[in-house]
């Protein structure tokens, strides 16, 4: 995102950024708005808000692949979109064919189905659109070395219940193209190794079919990648369900961050809300992120809770 950020220099220099919720979710694991705004960003803007016209200024956007979004998008420079309803002239809703912004830079979090791309071209936008890209970074960053796909909610019920029948295969896929943006960031072509046991002990395994549908996914973007070094070793992923351990599940850890999260209410999976007490004694409301720039979260977050207190009061007389 970095890079589209810098490779979109309008005329004027400055442009807007316009996200879904989806997308601004991934951004705000891994840019500050600061960082953003320090690259001749005007504003930034949710597609889903009624935003003012703005015609003398460019855009950036930055959307998941959703049919949602997509429609907005065309919306935003009179386009055609067959989910709207037509006003008088044949606009959607009766808007006149003016573009909201001056032209458009779109990038999409990954793979824009052929269907959802058809549906752009069939708009009649491309005329104001000056880029089209799929930057394949639908997941999120917990940490330096943990990402979560977050596709489904109840993902235990949803892939093992006997009593869903429909729509396994789709969320198999979601996951396996969600891995395969990771493996395109990292610039990796991995093995593929998976778990297989036996089916009538253990049951209906998800490893297997995920690791095939992972590696056809794999093949559609293996020629785009740089070829490894002879003397680099090869990269392995390994695959394995639930089925492996289902106790995991029921126990509770005693770290640091398991007592953080079970005591005190993070947003996000990261962001923690508190009032201070200032010296004056008028209170302030604090947001803090649990991240990398954290160096005493980084420090303590997978050692156990007395090893965590033991440090930290350690650090804190150091600091008095």
């Amino acid at each position: 995102f970095i890079n589209a950020l810098v490779g979109v220099r309008p005329r004027e220099r400055f442009k807007v950024v316009v996200v879904d919720v989806r997308s601004l979710k991934l951004l705000n694991r891994v840019l500050k708005l600061s960082e953003i705004l320090e690259h001749d960003v005007a504003r930034i803007e949710k597609i889903e808000n009624n935003r003012k016209d703005d015609p003398s200024i460019e855009a950036l956007y930055f959307l998941t692949p959703s049919k949602q979004s997509v429609d907005t998008l065309i919306a935003d420079f009179g386009g055609a979109s067959s989910a709207q309803p037509r006003g008088p002239g044949g606009q959607p809703g009766g808007r006149p064919n003016r573009p909201k912004y001056r032209a458009a830079h779109v990038f999409f979090t990954s793979e824009l189905p052929d269907k959802l791309l058809a549906r752009v071209k069939k708009s009649g936008i491309t005329q104001h659109m000056k880029a089209l890209k799929e930057l394949c970074i639908e997941y999120d960053s917990h940490g330096n070395r943990i990402f979560l796909t977050r596709l489904i909610n109840r993902p235990l019920y949803r892939l093992y219940s006997p009593l869903v029948t429909r729509g396994f295969n789709d969320e198999l896929e979601l996951i396996s193209k969600k891995l395969v943006n990771v493996c395109g960031a990292l610039k990796e072509t991995p093995v593929v190794r998976y778990l297989l046991l036996d089916q009538e002990t253990y049951g209906d395994t998800k490893a297997r079919p995920l690791a095939f549908l992972f590696h056809t996914e794999m093949d559609r973007i293996r020629e785009g990648m740089p070829k490894d070094a002879d003397d680099k070793p090869q990269t392995e992923l390994i695959i394995v369900d639930r089925s492996a351990d289902p106790i995991a599940p029921i126990l509770h850890e005693f770290t640091y961050e398991a007592m953080v999260y079970d005591l005190l209410e993070i947003e996000d999976g990261i962001k923690y809300t508190y009032t201070a007490k200032l010296g004056s004694g008028e209170e302030e409301v604090k947001t803090v992120q649990l991240d990398d720039n954290d160096s005493v979260w980084q420090e303590f977050r997978y050692k156990h809770i007395s090893e965590a207190q033991e440090g930290i009061m350690k650090q804190f007389k150091e600091l008095l």
